[in-house]
């Protein structure tokens, strides 16, 4: 028996995975440029347009600043659009991200994340967080079934409010590890995700418009204060489409994935993208502690959290494991989990593990349960684990 209905069952890596969403969702424009390890992504697009099982239109363009000012410009003039990149390819476009974003075009691209110097090409989110100000929606995901089924939730909630969409994935542990997929049929996702509409920016040869002009401030904060509306909206559509989304593809999704979480808990793992699979295989000895997967980065999931929390004691301490070095003394998930839980009680401390690519096996998540549960670190302390 089929587990999906109108699925096909397939066995690949996430960056494959990444090409089909792309497809199925009808991309009509994807601007391209190679980079580690995201280079395969756009390499399977441009063969299944080769081969003609996708009428998009697939251009290699000379840069990464070029790939996304041609996906703003295709945008404007109301097409789909999905592009990929990763690490120097997303902070060589940085300046065109605001100006997508700030432009409110809801182009979908995927972030495969590694850091950026020293020069690496392994796991980490150091490329994607450092854009968390540029107005982008952001999305991370464990598997490469969740790349697939964020790519198409992406495109129905960007195309509601107008504002793009990163879909990041762990470089190498999602990228380059394969492992059964069920892909939706373009019928199926056809039920879920509306053609794309016109919006007051798009280029319409009957009427003239003018683009990038310079805003005076008071009409500025106007801009600002539409695009913050439209923004304070999409964590309760990630809520309720990933409900929708359900009842048609049969697997639900939220902001946030809460795990052995109650009035018990002594202790809640808080975790971004692969980590969380790990973690998750660990908890089932740990009666005490709980998880928290943050699914949606951008806008950080504030409801979300404190509905999966709002049973737990004041003593129960938050353990937040960062994959990244944002040059700061506490990781950027830990500035994000300070924020949201200022004012109440309970202890936070934050933990640096698979840092540029490193390894975060059972054994170490095991280590950073029972040293806070024994509560071998001074409250706030910031924690390097396995170093050599």
């Amino acid at each position: 028996m089929n587990r999906y209905p109108n699925h096909t069952k397939k066995v690949l890596h996430g960056n494959a995975a990444a090409a089909e969403a792309a497809v199925v969702c009808n991309a009509e424009f994807i601007p391209a440029y190679p980079i580690t390890p995201q280079t395969t992504i756009v390499e399977k697009i441009a063969n299944k347009v080769a081969d003609g099982k996708t009428g998009a239109t697939f251009i290699n363009m000379d840069s990464e600043h070029s790939v996304f000012c041609a996906a703003m410009g295709a945008s404007v003039c109301g097409v789909r659009i999905f592009t990929a990149t990763s690490g120097q390819g997303l902070f060589y476009a940085h300046e065109v991200l605001h100006a997508i974003a700030h432009s409110r075009l809801p182009v979908v691209a995927c972030n495969v994340g590694r850091p950026s110097f020293p020069w690496n090409i392994w796991s980490d989110q150091t490329d994607s967080l450092a854009q968390r100000d540029t107005g982008w929606i952001q999305l991370y995901g464990e598997s490469a079934q969740e790349v697939i089924d964020s790519v198409i939730q992406a495109y129905r909630v960007c195309e509601e409010v107008n504002i793009p969409g990163l879909v990041v994935l762990d470089a190498f542990y999602q990228s380059h590890t394969s492992e059964n997929v069920w892909i939706p049929s373009a019928d199926l996702v056809n039920q879920y995700l509306p053609p794309l509409k016109s919006s007051e920016l798009t280029i319409d040869g009957w009427f003239s418009k003018a683009y990038g002009g310079l805003v005076p401030p008071a009409q500025y904060d106007k801009f600002n204060h539409h695009f913050w509306k439209e923004m304070s909206r999409v964590e309760d559509l990630i809520n309720s489409t990933g409900k929708q989304f359900k009842t048609v593809f049969g697997r639900e999704y939220g902001a946030v994935e809460a795990v052995n979480i109650s009035e018990k808990t002594k202790q809640i793992l808080v975790t971004l993208s692969s980590i969380t699979s790990t973690a998750k295989g660990v908890l089932g000895g740990h009666k005490e502690t709980g998880l928290i997967k943050i699914r949606l980065f951008r806008p950080f999931p504030k409801k979300s959290i404190f509905e999966a929390i709002k049973n737990i004691q004041d003593d129960c301490s938050f353990i937040v494991i960062d994959r990244n070095y944002p040059g700061e003394i506490e990781g950027t998930l830990m500035q994000e989990m300070k924020r949201v839980l200022y004012g109440r009680k309970h202890p936070v401390y934050n933990v640096y593990a698979g840092v540029g690519g490193r390894d975060v096996p059972p054994d170490t998540i095991e280590k950073i349960i029972e040293k806070f549960r024994k509560k071998e670190v001074a409250r706030d302390e910031v924690s390097w684990i396995d170093l050599e």
